[in-house]
């Protein structure tokens, strides 16, 4: 039920409409009176109302200022103007303002009634509308620190974002981090066996946990937190600019120095109230969009390097580099990986991925043989892991005289190399599509197969419910295999059986014969088989008798 508000400076118009409209049937639970626009106005702000209905012309505030005025602070209710005859001007103007209806005095109830029913129905719509966005709203607000992981773990794994559009979704899940902020990372290893703890107390350690942390970091910084594949809490680390850090003259001294004090005061936190021991690696500060899966690759490699029996680590990644090692081949680890690329078939993003890897090859002077061996097993990997999905063997895709039985010992140089994984890959898509298309001849035989057998009730419609597809999908597919319709061929199908049947079964009369092939008024299976054959059925069956 809906609020609906009288404003007119005759009282008795008031009145009489309050007492003569059956407002509850208008689904209007409550009228309220006003006898002028100022006092209408204050009673809005007290009590808003969902319809008003308003004299146009009243000493002081007009019922246009009064709307006008209203919709200020609610963009939401519904109005109707009363006018006398003569008052086209203010009628123009009820126009600009998108009033939502207008009668002439004296009011007809029944025209009053008719679009009160109207304006009760639209707000019942949008108050539909309004309830679905809110429980959008609701939902995503509930979900938002799912998509702030998801973000965090997709920068983390290497996926790259454009800097405007990494800032919008920094913005829209209210991360309160920007590309080019200066960040940190810790990385957190709760130091539990499955042999100590079942799956419910290590959810539940590993959530104490993360809220000590955030409430560790909180005072000095900004936490964006998620748990990664391995189950390490990362937290990336950006100072608050209302905090002393921002004042102090040797700022990043200073946040290295409160981070590693914080990162300590944790794991004893940690150990006094959760009888647990944690390991954490503190990287430097760096820009975050340059820096975050650098650095978490480090911290992994810190940890990595830790696997024996030590526990409550703390580990300064200055103070862990790594021994020197060959350069990392960047392109070729990041994701998407070449195996899932090919679970989904992605032939143009693989072509793209591997042109990038030899891309990065040449410029960093990577070409040993080391390097090579590296690609060859990728390749070989990759390879393997499509013809296993395809239900083939290696050397179902690779035959062994091209490939000496996997042997790399034949790629003198990289140029050998990047040119066989281009054509093998040539050659898988071209099998591939090959398979694809001669799944869509055997559809379209079993298309052809059903009309032969059901020629009396084979539609468009039928022969697609019958194979799984769309009728439109399936008109276009037969078009591009066979070179003609699909109504076509079926008429042709009929003509057919219709020839047999007159030929075959003399003793049928045509009638039973239209209705075999599906024509259930003879004369127009009759006209059609002239047509196509230049006789009539009868003289047909006569010619061959």
């Amino acid at each position: 039920m809906y609020d609906l508000l009288i404003v007119d400076d005759h009282t008795h118009l008031v009145d009489s409409l309050e007492r003569n409209m059956p407002w509850e049937a208008l689904g209007i639970g409550k009228v309220h009176k006003a006898f002028s626009g100022e006092e209408a106005l204050e009673l809005c702000k007290s009590y808003p109302v969902d319809i008003i209905i308003t004299d146009i012309r009243m000493p002081g505030l007009s019922g246009l200022d009064l709307i006008r005025h209203v919709k200020k602070y609610d963009k939401h209710f519904k109005s109707i103007l009363l006018s006398g005859y003569g008052e086209w001007d203010y009628a123009q103007e009820a126009i600009k303002q998108q009033v939502d209806g207008y009668l002439l005095k004296p009011v007809d109830h029944g025209e009053l009634a008719g679009m009160l029913r109207r304006l009760t129905e639209a707000l019942r719509l949008e108050w539909d509308e309004r309830g679905k966005q809110e429980k959008a709203m609701s939902m995503l607000r509930e979900h938002m620190p799912l998509f702030r992981e998801k973000l965090l773990m997709d920068l983390l794994q290497g996926r790259k974002l454009a800097p405007g559009l990494l800032e919008e979704k920094l913005a829209y899940y209210q991360i309160p981090f920007r590309p080019k902020d200066e960040t940190a990372m810790c990385l957190l290893r709760i130091e539990s066996s499955a042999g100590e703890l079942n799956w419910q107390d290590q959810s539940l350690l590993a959530s104490a946990v993360v809220n000590i942390a955030e409430e560790t970091f909180a005072d000095l910084f900004y936490v964006w937190h998620g748990r990664d594949p391995f189950e390490h809490e990362v937290f990336i680390l950006k100072a608050r600019e209302e905090s002393w850090l921002a004042k102090e003259t040797h700022t990043e001294h200073a946040r290295q120095q409160s981070l590693e004090h914080l990162a300590s005061r944790l794991q004893h936190r940690v150990r006094h109230f959760l009888r647990s021991s944690i390991s954490i690696t503190v990287s430097h500060w760096q820009v975050m969009a340059h820096s975050l899966r650098g650095t978490y690759q480090e911290s992994l490699s810190a940890f990595a390097r830790h696997l024996g029996g030590e526990t409550d680590l703390f580990i300064r990644l200055q103070d862990a580099a790594a021994p020197e090692m060959p350069y990392r081949i960047h392109s070729l680890y990041e994701s998407p990986a070449l195996i899932q690329l090919f679970e989904i078939s992605q032939w143009n993003a693989i072509s793209a991925k591997w042109d990038a890897v030899f891309q990065e090859v040449t410029e960093k002077r990577m070409e040993s043989r080391e390097t090579l061996l590296e690609l060859y097993y990728h390749a070989m990997g990759s390879f393997s892991f499509f013809a296993h999905k395809n239900g083939l063997s290696l050397h179902d895709i690779i035959p062994p005289e091209s490939d000496k039985a996997g042997d790399a010992s034949r790629f003198r140089h990289m140029r050998q190399l990047q040119d066989w994984i281009a054509h093998t890959l040539k050659q898988l898509r071209e099998m591939t599509k090959n398979e694809w298309n001669n799944a869509q001849v055997s559809l379209i035989r079993k298309v052809q197969q059903f009309i032969a057998d059901r020629p009396a009730d084979a539609t468009l419609q039928t022969a697609a419910d019958h194979v799984g597809l769309h009728p439109a999908y399936l008109s276009a597919l037969f078009k591009s295999k066979t070179s003609e319709n699909i109504s076509e061929y079926m008429y042709k199908v009929r003509m057919q059986r219709a020839r047999e049947m007159l030929i075959e079964q003399p003793e049928l009369k045509v009638s039973d014969v239209a209705s075999a092939i599906g024509y259930h008024k003879p004369q127009y299976f009759i006209k059609l088989f002239k047509e196509h054959y230049g006789l009539t059925p009868q003289d047909f069956r006569h010619q061959y008798s």
